[in-house]
């Protein structure tokens, strides 16, 4: 049963005054994790910090891997539970002790208030998602790879069981939704939104191999695919297009334009070019670089950051605020009269936490989908022939590029969620893009949700 505090009556609570509320009745939010990687062991740590919620049950194919996520978090091993029956789980959530398991299906029809898909596998998430909407539980959707492929989908499953599906607060494309969400509330026109990261066009055609050089790891202990998909830009085109599909605001260009831009010009250079900036069109989703081509470093950088350009909805209103000159923060362009809101920095899993207290205390989501608005299309790190089995982001075969959902359609473009496991039937050169009609795609739950979103059988 839902956790949720109904509204007080003494007034507005802040979400620590709430949760407080739910440990002062011994009534936690009870959350179950599936996975616990790198984003998965911070939404552990710190949800052990916090009040009026836990993580009563993860779901781990290595145990020892949760285990060590509940004991960062502070909890000893010997008061883990370990089970692989749903049973055993709703015993363990009642007795309040954290349990372990390595049976998602386990996990999802227990007791749990809401689920965190966080494997970061476009199928096995598609599998989760749709199986915790069934069983009418919330779902928080960390693996925003099969977010961008289904999540319209998914959204319109989770609003006919009655249940919240959303982004994963701490990440960056739920973190710039809330920029974008602040500004449109206002009333300001958002010009541009999106991310700052270290990105080259030459990463291009980086694979796993070349993850311990260019991030300087050494060791094993890392997903080199996954760091490969940072690298290649495609895990950027996949942020911004979650983004895209929450606000509406969509690509300029295939693949976007990555400029390298200071952070005090950003106002001036993400505008249309009729008023000297670099934009073909503006309402748009945008990653700027840290880095020049060259590789020498952006004097002040956005990387890890969050922005929004926006324009007022009276010019004076941008005047006014500049009139305050550095009393306020605010950067304002000197060509244009756009203003940039931020956020320097985000914390990634330990933020996490923040939506389940959205979706439990008042209802509401970080950030859902409204539709296909922008899509992550595949082409080809180097000429591939037919027969290639295709490896999926941040492999050896393919990079991801942001397109218009539009014009992903009108030309049968392969997203690049669904290229692991693709069989290429027809070669295909260097740079090219890959289209459906490429491709013998093999059956899966990914595919099925895609096709219902799509229409197509």
């Amino acid at each position: 049963m839902s956790r949720g505090l109904p509204p007080s009556t003494e007034g507005w609570h802040v979400i620590y005054h709430r949760l407080k509320e739910l440990e002062e009745r011994d009534a936690p939010i009870n959350v179950g994790l599936i996975a616990t990687g790198t984003f998965g062991a911070q939404i552990v740590a710190q949800t052990c910090q916090m009040v009026g919620m836990r993580i009563a049950a993860i779901a781990e194919l290595d145990s020892e891997k949760a285990i060590a996520a509940y004991e960062r978090g502070g909890i000893s091993s010997k008061h883990i539970r370990i089970s692989e029956a749903s049973a055993d789980i709703n015993r363990a959530i009642a007795d309040g002790q954290p349990i372990v398991t390595r049976d998602s299906a386990a996990l999802i029809e227990s007791d749990v208030d809401v689920i965190i898909e966080a494997t970061g596998d476009v199928e096995v998430a598609a599998r989760h998602a749709r199986d915790a909407i069934l069983q009418k539980k919330h779902v928080v959707m960390v693996t925003v790879e099969g977010d961008v492929v289904y999540g319209t989908q998914l959204k319109k499953h989770a609003d006919e069981a009655g249940v919240l599906y959303s982004a994963a607060n701490g990440d960056e494309p739920s973190l710039a939704f809330q920029l974008w969400d602040w500004a449109r509330a206002l009333g300001f026109r958002v010009v541009a939104a999106g991310k700052g990261t270290r990105f080259l066009t030459t990463f291009r055609k980086a694979n796993p191999d070349d993850v311990p050089r260019l991030y300087g790891f050494t060791g094993t202990d890392y997903n080199a695919q996954m760091f490969g998909s940072f690298l290649d830009g495609t895990k950027h085109a996949i942020e911004m297009c979650a983004l895209s599909n929450m606000t509406g605001l969509v690509p300029d260009v295939r693949g976007m334009h990555f400029p390298a831009v200071d952070l005090r010009d950003m106002p001036d250079a993400l505008s249309h070019m009729s008023k000297g900036g670099i934009l073909n069109q503006e309402g748009v989703v945008e990653a700027v670089s840290a880095a020049h081509q060259d590789e020498t470093p952006v004097e002040r950088n956005l990387r890890g950051g969050l922005y929004a350009i926006i324009d007022g909805p009276v010019p004076a209103l941008i005047e006014s605020m500049r009139s305050y000159g550095e009393i306020t923060g605010m950067i304002t362009g000197t060509k244009t009269d756009y203003a940039m809101v931020y956020r320097p920095q985000h914390f990634i899993g330990c933020e996490m936490p923040l939506t389940i207290a959205h979706m439990m205390l008042n209802g509401v989501t970080c950030g859902t989908p409204i539709g296909q608005i922008s899509e992550v299309i595949s082409a080809a790190k180097k000429p591939l022939r037919a027969g290639t089995l295709l490896d999926g982001e941040g492999g050896y075969c393919v990079y991801g590029l942001l397109e218009n959902a539009k014009t992903a359609t009108a030309e049968n473009l392969l997203p690049v969620g669904l290229s692991r496991g693709a069989t290429l039937v027809r070669d295909i050169a260097e740079d090219g893009v890959v289209t459906y009609d490429d491709v013998e795609l093999p059956e899966s739950v990914a595919l099925d949700l895609r096709r219902a979103q799509d229409g197509t059988p």
